[in-house]
């Protein structure tokens, strides 16, 4: 009998761990991230002030009911956007095209007994709304995927909600969904239905991720000429070797990827650098992403092979293409003389403190 996944399963020895443990992908029982107030419509980040504005109807004060919009006619499947900094006037828009917010459900909460959500009823204010949210949507959002949400990866659980005005004008529907932020917690644009994606984060070849100055850890994708932690070199399908989503195929497991990964990251970091003598130039190290067990189970199979170099107890600070121009904490990289005839097994570089051990994370290969 097979061991049920471990939700917590951290999945990867490698540098990726920032990715999990990083308060922006908590499991997805503790997701609570890009509340937004609709419907009214104002976007809440880190402020519970209610600033939005709703047109009022000419039905009477006792009668009026709310108004018409793309939140309160949204249903699963829908994908919704709204203006730069506007989420008051939200619009339904093709899931190909850009946008916010893709629906997986609905809470009715008029159909709540007692009072608390009557007709009367005073706005219950955002802390309610955040506890309907953890409540439901978790379980809304696996069902609308068919049990494919990955917990690691780069969507996270959303709820939208009436503002206040909007709540006074009688709307008592709330919006559980999926959506993406950055690492400041901010809503980012995305492409496609969820469910025809793989949900694993990552990133073109020859992004470079920024790096948290205080932290050391990873950030987000920033211009090269920006600081940052690393520079993605390649994406790997590890489908084509272990199985493709919903074939059934067995999770590989760590040390399966790492042996995989081993053969397969450094020739594509040789390629994307133009050649083995190029990567050598650079002094950094072949480092890449695997894939944990609930995420396989999800249909995740896309790992990310980058360069970067440990330190400090996370990144050292590159600045500049690693093709081209490459500073290493603000000094350009000496790269290591050349080996005596013969020698295979260049020295490894000691990880920092508290990192634990990749395979290859070696000095690069010399000639």
């Amino acid at each position: 009998m097979s061991t049920p996944p471990d939700p917590t399963d951290s999945g990867s020895a490698h540098r990726f761990g920032w990715l999990r443990a990083h308060p922006l992908r908590t499991v997805l029982a503790a997701i609570v991230l890009g509340a937004i107030v609709c419907g009214g419509i104002v976007l809440l980040t880190n402020s519970d002030s209610d600033t939005g504005a709703v047109a009022k109807t000419d039905i009477g004060a006792d009668d009026r009911g709310p108004a018409k919009n793309a939140f309160n006619q949204s249903v699963a499947g829908d994908c919704l956007t709204w203006p730069s900094g506007n989420p008051g006037k939200p619009s339904k828009i093709g899931c190909g095209g850009e946008h916010l917010f893709e629906v997986a459900g609905s809470i009715d909460t008029s159909v709540y007994p007692g009072s608390q959500f009557g007709k009367k009823a005073p706005w219950p204010g955002t802390q309610k709304f955040v506890a309907l949210r953890d409540q439901n949507c978790p379980a809304q959002v696996r069902s609308y995927l068919n049990g494919r949400f990955d917990p690691n990866g780069r969507f996270s659980v959303g709820m939208m909600y009436p503002s206040q005005a909007q709540w006074d004008d009688g709307e008592r529907t709330l919006r559980c969904g999926v959506q993406y932020t950055n690492s400041a917690g901010e809503l980012m644009p995305f492409l496609g239905r969820v469910a025809d994606q793989d949900q694993a984060l990552q990133w073109a070849p020859g992004t470079c991720i920024g790096i948290n100055q205080q932290t050391r850890q990873p950030t987000d994708p920033v211009d090269c000429a920006e600081q940052h932690a690393f520079q993605v070199t390649g994406l790997v399908n590890l489908g084509t070797r272990f199985g493709a989503a919903g074939s059934g195929r067995p999770w590989p497991t760590v040390a399966q990827q790492n042996a995989y990964l081993t053969s397969t990251c450094p020739g594509i970091t040789n390629t994307f650098l133009g050649g083995r003598a190029a990567f050598t130039k650079t002094t950094l190290n072949v480092q890449w992403s695997t894939v944990s067990q609930v995420s396989w189970l999800t249909g995740t199979r896309t790992a990310v092979c980058y360069i970067g170099l440990p330190d400090e107890k996370g990144f050292a600070t590159l600045v500049g293409d690693a093709k081209g121009g490459l500073l290493i904490n603000g000094k350009v990289p000496a790269p290591p003389p050349a080996e005596p005839p013969g020698r295979l097994n260049p020295t490894p570089v000691p990880n920092a403190p508290g990192l634990q051990p990749n395979p290859t994370e070696l000095p690069a290969p010399v000639g």
